[in-house]
């Protein structure tokens, strides 16, 4: 089955305030050696995926930014949001837009401003999580093994495994008190909620069908009547039948100053966090 990659672009990076801007988000910061963000997620992608393939979803004010971070990104592969709607909105469109273009395939939702620094690794772990979710009819999410209890992420629950690194996830769990996060680290059965998602078009469209029927029917000429809600609470939550894939592959969501500092990024001088 031909697969697919939608990079999420649109994120107007306000935990970065002010080296990130409405104008200069943080998936464009041109800090980790000469390169974006959405740059090193491009890269990656090319891996495994034709230029042709990948997409990106962002809003209007950032479709052009994206077309010069990106060289050998096609015009036509710019699905922009006609207003800013969240992520479910936001993913729906652009899925259903890639069906149209592309037809039946198998498509990974990944954001645009997270550091990984072994990509090899992340290559490994997404080619997995597309071959599952080819012979299934499972949603699948990529679960980062926890390496602290961070109480700014949401967990996945792991359950059973069902297939060689795939493990039926139990449920979602939201950002948990520094107590709760300890417990979830220890058990060893909890992974981070990274927001990647695998899935084929039939089973994604299906599955919106039953838990957001509203979202399902979206379109660009009523999109500014869909609810502003995200992918997991719109879809991954209720969904019932959903997978992970563990990752280990030095991830950050680079959403805080500690974070950035970290991830090895140029912070310029002068520049210090808003207070």
């Amino acid at each position: 089955m031909t697969r697919a990659a939608l990079i999420l672009a649109g994120g107007a990076g306000t935990r970065l305030r002010p080296l990130s801007s409405d104008e200069n988000p943080k998936q464009f910061l041109r800090i980790f050696g000469g390169q974006s963000l959405i740059q090193l997620t491009w890269e990656r992608l090319e891996e495994l995926l034709p230029p042709q393939n990948i997409f990106i979803s962002t809003t209007e004010q950032y479709a052009a930014k994206c077309e010069e971070h990106l060289p050998k990104l096609r015009p036509e592969n710019v699905i922009a949001e006609p207003a800013r709607r969240n992520t479910a909105p936001a993913i729906a469109l652009s899925c259903f837009a890639i069906e149209s273009l592309i037809g039946a395939c198998t498509i990974a939702c990944l954001p645009s401003d997270h550091y990984i620094s072994r990509p090899a690794e992340f290559i490994r772990v997404l080619s997995r999580a597309y071959q599952h979710a080819e012979k299934s009819s499972d949603l699948v999410t990529i679960g980062i093994t926890p390496t602290e209890p961070h109480t700014g992420y949401g967990y996945l629950e792991l359950g059973e495994t069902i297939a060689p690194d795939v493990i039926r996830l139990r449920r979602f769990t939201e950002k948990p008190t520094l107590e709760r996060a300890e417990e979830f680290v220890r058990s060893g059965n909890y992974a981070w909620n990274a927001g990647m998602f695998i899935w084929r078009s039939e089973v994604f469209r299906m599955a919106l069908d039953r838990t957001a029927p509203e979202i399902a029917r979206v379109t660009r000429k009523n999109y500014e009547s869909m609810p502003n809600i995200s992918i997991d609470y719109a879809l991954m939550e209720k969904a019932p039948r959903v997978a992970t894939i563990r990752g280990d592959f030095g991830w950050s969501d680079v959403g805080s100053w500690d974070a950035l500092r970290k991830s090895g990024a140029t912070i310029p001088e002068g520049i210090t966090p808003e207070a």
